[in-house]
């Protein structure tokens, strides 16, 4: 089961806002709509019904209290009819507000989107739940996934709770075999290429694997494979086992009330989220028009640089449908500098947890440092090296290299480093455009 944000430290003022208890005053739409990109949904949601719903139920349980929305998810396949009827029915009787494509969200018009229109459903819901049989849906070849899988991505990285179901039999076979199956084969492709097979190559792969049952499409086993990388967990489902719905949705309450802390600090933090760009820009158009003696502590320089560059997340893209987290850095804690001297790349100073190698050759094609410098003028790079879980961000400007070092989270590897190497180098160069490109006219700048 995957839970959205958790505050990490309730108060009695916060715990009392939360509940709608009057001396909190929620922000206005306007507001709300300046940082709504900052703000976790469940804070969202709480403001949302102080101002109404409080507002126009003084005894609490009058018509106007909002519902839970719950999207009901699976592929269309004659065996799951039955369930995903009696789900949205037994949900909709509860009191709570089911979401299902057959009977309140399509068909849309035909210039309309319905994957898009599904995908907005999802953002909108508080609940995900997917039912697993053996068809797969809908494959997009562009993005690599099925509509189905792009609903569940969308709705984990939203951070929207998830409750998934997998037909018993389905479940068994996958994870007596077929997962290790597709262990071996990733590991094998990713020795022998240097390049984590895409979805294309993983079905082509999983038709020709006898373990994986020919009834079930192929892309299933992904999606569980997917499930079971993500570590959520899947529940059996079987024709004559019912779901105990008030049982998960009494779990889920329990959960949910450590949500419910409002901490006014997020909307300050969130409001100081200004840009200088008339500043920055000027300040790039003066940089080069001057001469810079070099600082009299290099160390002391690259601190002061260093200590500016943040930890952040790594959303990773599927196509134009979906983006999802899969993982983060975090801030830098070292940087070196390196010179262009005597044929070879000289040390200059380090800073933070890092040591220091006194040179390199140009041509050493084990050190990032030289691979960068070989690239060209302006050149940067972001590197990854399992055994010390750091990402290398590398910027060249004249004679210079500097380098930035940031620790990996916990769950980078240099298999899923090269399968997300692309996202990861966006993340890291992307955030930081701006800043780098001061650090490079400032370098750039120094009397040689």
């Amino acid at each position: 089961m995957v839970l959205p944000f958790c505050p990490s430290s309730v108060s009695a003022e916060s715990s009392r806002a939360a509940l709608g208890v009057g001396f909190f005053q929620p922000p206005s739409y306007e507001a709300r709509a300046r940082i709504a990109p900052f703000v976790p949904r469940s804070l969202l949601f709480i403001w949302y019904n102080q101002e109404t719903s409080l507002a126009a139920r003084p005894h609490g349980r009058e018509a106007g209290m909002g519902k839970t929305k719950i999207f009901i998810s699976s592929v269309s396949e004659d065996g799951l009819k039955p369930l995903r009827r009696t789900a949205f029915r037994e949900l909709e009787s509860l009191g709570h507000e089911p979401l299902m494509w057959e009977e309140n969200l399509g068909p849309w018009p035909s210039y309309l989107n319905p994957v898009e229109k599904c995908l907005e459903a999802v953002g909108e819901s508080d609940l995900y739940v997917l039912f697993i049989g053996t068809k797969a849906g809908t494959y997009d070849p562009v993005s690599g996934i099925t509509v189905t899988h792009s609903e569940l991505i969308s709705a984990l990285d939203k951070g929207i709770a998830a409750l998934v179901w997998a037909d018993v039999q389905v479940k068994a076979r996958f994870f007596a075999s077929v997962a290790y199956r597709l262990d071996a084969y990733i590991d094998r492709s990713v020795e022998e290429t240097g390049q984590y097979p895409d979805n294309g190559r993983l079905l082509d792969f999983l038709r020709t694997c006898e373990e994986a049952d020919a009834h079930v499409d192929p892309y299933v086993w992904l999606l569980l494979y997917d499930l079971r990388q993500r570590g959520i967990y899947v529940e059996d489902l079987a024709a004559a086992v019912p779901i105990d719905w008030k049982s998960y949705f009494s779990d889920l309450l329990r959960r949910g009330l450590l949500l419910l802390p409002l901490e006014p600090s997020i909307m300050d933090n969130s409001l100081r989220l200004e840009q200088a760009g008339q500043s920055f820009d000027l300040m790039t158009a003066l940089l080069p028009q001057v001469r810079l003696e070099p600082p009299g502590s290099w160390a002391d320089w690259l601190a002061t640089v260093s200590q500016r560059l943040q930890g952040r997340q790594v959303k990773h893209a599927y196509g134009s449908w979906s983006r999802e987290t899969v993982g983060h850095y975090e801030a830098c804690n070292g940087a070196s500098l390196y010179r262009h001297e005597g044929g070879e790349l000289r040390f200059v100073a380090c800073c933070g947890q890092t040591s220091a190698v006194r040179a390199f050759a140009l041509d050493d094609q084990s050190s990032y440092v030289a691979l960068t410098y070989g690239m060209g003028s302006r050149a940067e790079g972001v590197y990854y090296k399992e055994a010390r879980q750091k990402f290398f961000y590398c910027v060249r400007s004249g004679p210079y290299v500097a380098t930035f070092h940031f620790p990996a989270g916990p769950s980078w590897s240099n298999l899923r480093y090269m399968r997300y190497k692309d996202s990861v180098n966006n993340a890291i160069i992307g955030p930081n455009t701006q800043m780098i490109r001061l650090v490079s006219l400032f370098l750039g700048g120094m009397r040689q």
